[in-house]
């Protein structure tokens, strides 16, 4: 039953709802737009020029800003047009059915069939292209990833029609894939990618477009320049508070005050093991949420997150953890925290930065989609909460929250004027540690992030402008901050610049953003739960609109 969508508020909006639904089927399906089940968007030539037709018409009609920019945003990401996106649509979609509802034969079949039709277009579209080795390279990894989970849903079905067209599915991968072929390229980590890299570079060719971009997928009204800008301000001003935590824990672990080596020795001391993440961080969530809902946002009371391991067919793009969100449209909307334990990527395994990761996915985004899907604590029009690029601004939130995590921290270390679920959070910590050990760690991974979010502005500015390679930017950022060459690569490129030019920089710019606004909505008198809840329930505006709101709520 699709009831707690905001209705129509008027006949152009619904118009660019319907749009919006028909151009990205699967995306409504999971959404919970059941008429659209099975179906994909087909990358032809005709398809995509309708796309962009029809953008251009609801241009003219459209009645506001927050209209535009929705309309801007999302055509926008099908005129990008870059090769890695087509597999990068396919496998969004089989993952998102295996996690909505799991092997259901005949969902599947109908989106299979599509989804040969779909890379078969998108072959015919790319193939005359000369592609630069950094868009061939991010095409490959999600080819892989959609090769790995075709081979999870055959082991998973005795349907012996779907095995069928599920092998017919990775023959056209297979076809997609050999049209950008990298020698040497077998996706098994860093290592072996790097070489590649320093062998063949990883140019993007996204100077011309990169400025347009930023304006028209994510609503930034910086220039490329003035980007890379804010990257260095944040870096510089935050990397001396890094340095000093890296050197204090360097003299308790007894190596070179070096953020690598620092967290090879917390690994090495303090790991997690891989079959014990996901009980550790169920145990770790329940203490959490509490402390969270009355100290930082207030959670809607329908609020359930799942928490999975993040399957080897995604881990290449989500190198530490990821959220997701489903039936939004409906009484039951879910969402999931996905956490990657597979050794060949980045993994989180360390308490304090599983905690770090905790509290940017599941109360940044997991509660912002679900506060927003149960319009809790704002009321979100339609065109909010339609699904386009300008979501992105969720990763502000989970940014921002992560350092508002820190100052409970801080309170908890105090010991004064604990409440009950304080009190058991830290008997928590004191089981597993302590308190002091947990603090730390979670102040150093938290500037760890800090430091890596503002480092992928900086890359995202220089690699997509031309400015600097991206072996250079790693090979830089490693220098300047100590942070491993891996992790540079794995935080800044598989991920975020396969979601295409400017996402990189959305954590920390919205982010900083919103931790500005809020301090001046404290100095103001302002209730922090108050402001938090309404800032993640009102949905996924444009980043300018956004922050237009909240600074009235700052300043009424």
């Amino acid at each position: 039953m699709i009831v707690p969508l905001p209705k129509p508020a008027s006949d152009v909006e619904a118009e660019i709802f319907e749009f919006v639904k028909e151009s990205d089927p699967s995306t409504a399906y999971l959404q919970g737009a059941n008429e659209y089940v099975g179906k994909l968007f087909i990358p032809s030539r005709k398809n995509l020029e309708r796309v962009a037709k029809k953008a251009d018409e609801l241009r003219l009609k459209a009645e506001n800003n927050a209209q535009l920019k929705v309309i801007d945003s999302f055509a926008a990401g099908y005129a990008l047009q870059e090769p890695q996106l087509y597999p990068d649509g396919v496998l969004s979609a089989f993952f998102g059915y295996l996690i909505k509802e799991g092997v259901v034969p005949s969902h599947l079949k109908a989106l299979t069939r599509n989804a040969v039709r779909a890379m078969r277009a998108a072959a015919e579209e790319t193939s005359q292209k000369k592609w630069p080795s950094g868009l061939r390279l991010l095409t490959l990894i999600r080819c892989d990833g959609l090769l790995e989970i075709i081979k999870t849903i055959k082991k998973e079905t005795t349907d012996k029609q779907l095995k069928e067209l599920l092998e017919d599915l990775a023959e056209a991968t297979r076809k997609y894939a050999s049209i950008f072929r990298v020698k040497g390229f077998k996706n098994q980590g860093f290592d072996q990618v790097y070489r590649i890299i320093k062998r063949d570079g990883a140019d993007l060719g996204r100077e011309k477009i990169y400025a347009q971009a930023l304006r028209r997928l994510w609503d930034y009204p910086e220039s490329p320049q003035e980007v890379e800008a804010k990257g260095l301000k944040f870096l510089e001003r935050e990397l001396p508070r890094f340095k000093r935590i890296t050197e204090r824990l360097a003299k308790k672990y007894g190596v070179a005050a070096k953020a690598e080596d620092v967290s090879k020795a917390i690994t090495a001391k303090r790991s997690v093991k891989q079959t014990e993440i996901l009980p550790f961080l169920g145990e770790l969530r329940k203490r959490t949420e509490r402390v969270v809902n009355k100290d930082i946002v207030r959670i809607n009371p329908k609020y359930e997150t799942k928490v999975i391991e993040t399957p080897l067919y995604l881990s290449g793009m989500f190198p530490s953890a990821g959220a997701f969100f489903y039936d939004s449209f409906t009484n039951n909307p879910k969402e999931i925290f996905m956490i990657t334990t597979d050794p060949r990527r980045d993994p989180s395994t360390v308490p304090g930065e599983l905690l770090n990761g905790l509290v940017h996915e599941e109360y940044g985004h997991c509660v912002h989609a679900s506060n927003t899907a149960t319009a809790y604590g704002a009321k979100p029009t339609l065109t909010d909460v339609m699904f386009t690029p300008l979501a992105a601004l969720s990763e502000g939130i989970s940014f921002h929250r992560e350092i508002e995590f820190q100052e409970v921290m801080d309170k908890l270390k105090t010991g004064k004027k604990l409440n009950n679920d304080e009190k058991a959070l830290v008997q928590f910590f004191e089981k597993r540690g302590g308190l002091d050990v947990w603090a730390q760690e979670y102040e150093f991974y938290t500037w760890m992030w800090r430091i890596i979010r503002f480092l992928r502005i900086i890359g995202d500015a220089r690699i997509n402008s031309g400015k600097q390679s991206l072996r250079d930017f790693i090979e830089w950022a490693h220098k300047k901050t100590g942070l491993a060459k891996s992790t540079v690569y794995h935080q800044l490129f598989p991920a975020h610049q396969g979601n295409g030019p400017g996402y990189a920089s959305t954590y920390a710019i919205i982010g900083e953003s919103i931790r500005e606004i809020q301090n001046r909505a404290k100095r103001n008198g302002k209730n922090l739960l108050d402001f938090n809840t309404y800032a993640c329930s009102m949905g996924f505006p444009a980043r300018t609109i956004f922050e237009k709101r909240l600074q009235e709520f700052a300043t009424k």
